[in-house]
């Protein structure tokens, strides 16, 4: 997940290894409790909830601490006041879970102080993990819902008192115990902590070899592999800044020394990255949340995403390709890949395959998400442990498995103190009205034109998502714009990935673009003309979510002949516009080929048949032009 480094104080470093310790613990008692309810039944749901956000917090505080350094080793004061707070408010909602369901009344004195600092710790503990853009926005909506009144028109509200707002907020299922909670408590915990174990049992680096094995021999091998690797490894990870810092710090040093520039091979990697979150099985956070908000089984989201990620992956491929043949990059060499025999070794590709069998296979019988993510950890870690080849190794392996859910911990924080903040943010949107106000504004905005408003649309979403984790920029663009769509008589379904497609662009797109960053600094090159590069490569990423709305078939809502049809279109398109962007198909494209060329491919992927019919016309022109014309295709490098 996206996260800032945890801050640092003046604590002696013994205390650093206690907090380190006592979190770790924590975090293996949490998976412990998720594993028993999930198999035995969990508490009721503010109560379950209750007890997960105490955990987190507890490792939270441990784990980031304030940053006070005139107070030295008396920092854990105020962490400890902070702890203290969020106890006693859980406790205070496990408690007296029946009043509060069956009697609601007005909260007391007790219950509005105690939320008033949940919701302060809430947002100081995001504050610590997320950064200040998230605390920033939790700000700007605390300050509307205080003094909202006093602004004029209708983006306006009526005096709300302030213990009718903590009433919202705390004491209710639809405020901080509301949805987001309920997925995290019950479905990303599971999710964080299997991610954990796919990278601690080595299962991440051997989906680096897969890749190399499966792109590395082929023209441009080195940007391929980091196409390939990051698309499985940030399937497992959701997260395209962590993605970007993993798979980068190998892939990107390779693309440079094979002729690639900085730019361009942190480009690749940048762009690559963000595709894991849109590639099924995992998807990261955003699967479990856009099932629940729809209404629908994950394997549903999953076979929905799965031809948008085909599409997304031929275009990053064909781009790279195309790149790779006009700067004449060929294969890696054949000393740096490893042996087929190693990387589908039983013992090393069981336990890579079998959670992802296990998951699907879960999740086909009917069984529910929870026990589907369950399985899946239980099957990685029995697969693990029964491939270990000696006794020692058994024992050595236990220790790794152990370790991984203990290391957890950090995640786990990260992600519970997101949720929490973005169910603050989420349940003053809603309680205000806020959502239906900002709809009815892009709705003016764009005159009821259906292409305007998804521009504005397309827009806001990255602005919300700019300097924010993904998961945060989906759920605030749902609640933003979804009813925007929904008054325009968009398909939710192609509503929710219209959403989340941009709110994984938010990630890439100037100013604030984290994955550029981050993949700028492993390139050691400036990260302005990396965003443009990246910008180039994912350009298919930009047109899916209009297609989306205006090709519902490629979500698979219709018939099949519906779907081979559009499926056909979108690829010409896609590979057209690859090909304009870096100026090469068969051979190099003039600047006005490729110009003709790229329009011509929007043409063919707008949604009206006959448009896209006058765009295949020129498309296969040039393309035969540059296939048959006397000018060579440059000789690849040996």
């Amino acid at each position: 997940m996206t996260h800032t480094a945890p801050e640092h104080s003046d604590i002696p470093r013994g205390s650093d290894r206690l907090a380190e310790r006592a979190a770790r613990l924590l975090a293996l008692a949490l998976t412990g409790f998720i594993v028993w309810t999930t198999i035995f039944g969990p508490f009721p749901n503010i109560q379950q909830r209750a007890i997960v956000l105490c955990l987190v917090f507890a490792m939270g505080f441990l784990l980031f601490p304030a940053n006070v350094r005139r107070l030295g080793a008396a920092v854990r004061l105020v962490d400890l006041a902070l702890f203290a707070v969020t106890a006693a408010a859980c406790a205070y909602v496990f408690a007296n879970y029946f009043d509060l369901m069956m009697f609601p009344s007005a909260p007391t004195t007790t219950a509005v102080w105690l939320g008033i600092g949940l919701c302060v710790a809430i947002f100081e503990i995001s504050r610590r993990t997320i950064g200040w853009s998230f605390g920033i926005l939790m700000l700007v909506f605390t300050a509307y819902a205080l003094w909202g009144d006093l602004i004029p028109g209708r983006l306006g509200h009526a005096p709300a008192p302030a213990n009718l707002v903590i009433d919202a907020l705390y004491l209710g299922t639809d405020g901080i115990w509301g949805t987001l909670m309920a997925v995290y408590a019950s479905l990303l915990v599971m999710f964080v902590v299997f991610s954990s174990l796919m990278m601690a049992t080595g299962v991440g680096e051997n989906f680096m070899d897969i890749g190399k094995l499966a792109a590395g021999r082929f023209v441009g091998g080195p940007a391929k592999i980091a196409v390939v690797a990051s698309a499985f490894i940030g399937s497992i990870t959701g997260s395209s800044v962590t993605n970007v810092a993993m798979t980068g710090s190998f892939t990107i040093p390779m693309m440079k020394r094979m002729g690639y520039r900085p730019e361009v091979a942190a480009a690749i990697e940048a762009t690559a990255s963000s595709g894991g979150q849109i590639t099924p099985p995992m998807m990261g956070a955003g699967l479990f949340l856009m099932a629940q908000f729809l209404g629908i089984d994950i394997g549903q989201v999953m076979l929905v995403s799965a031809v948008p990620a085909f599409l997304f992956y031929l275009s990053v491929l064909s781009s790279v390709h195309f790149e790779s043949r006009r700067k004449n990059i060929a294969a890696i060499p054949a000393d740096e890949m490893p042996p087929a025999r190693d990387v589908f070794r039983p013992r090393v590709f069981l336990p890579t395959v079998v959670p992802f069998v296990c998951l699907i296979g879960t999740l086909t019988a009917g069984y529910s998400a929870e026990r589907a993510i369950l399985a899946a950890v239980l099957s990685l870690v029995v697969a693990y442990l029964g491939c270990a080849p000696s006794g020692a190794a058994l024992t050595e392996r236990a220790r790794t498995v152990v370790l991984a859910i203990a290391d957890s911990a950090r995640p786990l924080v990260v992600m519970g103190a997101l949720i929490a903040a973005a169910a603050m943010v989420v349940t003053t949107i809603s309680f205000f009205g806020v959502g239906p106000k900002l709809s009815e504004l892009v709705l003016s905005l764009g005159g009821g034109n259906l292409l305007v408003t998804l521009l504005l649309a397309a827009v806001v979403v990255m602005v919300i998502g700019m300097g924010v984790p993904t998961t945060a920029a989906y759920v605030l663009g749902v609640s933003v714009i979804a009813p925007t769509l929904a008054a325009l008589g968009v398909v939710e379904l192609s509503a929710h990935m219209f959403i989340f497609y941009f709110a994984t662009l938010s990630a890439l797109t100037p100013p604030v673009c984290a994955a550029v960053f981050v993949a700028a600094g492993i390139a050691r090159t400036p990260w302005l003309p990396v965003a443009f590069q990246t910008m180039r490569f994912a350009i298919i990423k930009y047109f899916l979510p209009f297609i989306f709305v205006f090709h519902p078939q490629l979500l698979i809502q219709g018939t099949i002949r519906e779907l081979v049809t559009s499926l056909a279109f979108t690829c010409v398109g896609a590979v057209g516009l690859s090909a304009a962007g870096s100026g090469f198909l068969f051979n190099r494209l003039g600047h006005l080929e490729a110009l003709i060329l790229g329009i011509a491919s929007v043409l063919v992927l707008w949604p009206e048949p006959t448009t896209s019919l006058a765009g295949l016309v020129p498309v296969a022109g040039i393309g035969l032009w540059n296939r048959f014309r006397h000018h060579p295709a440059p000789r690849l490098q040996e």
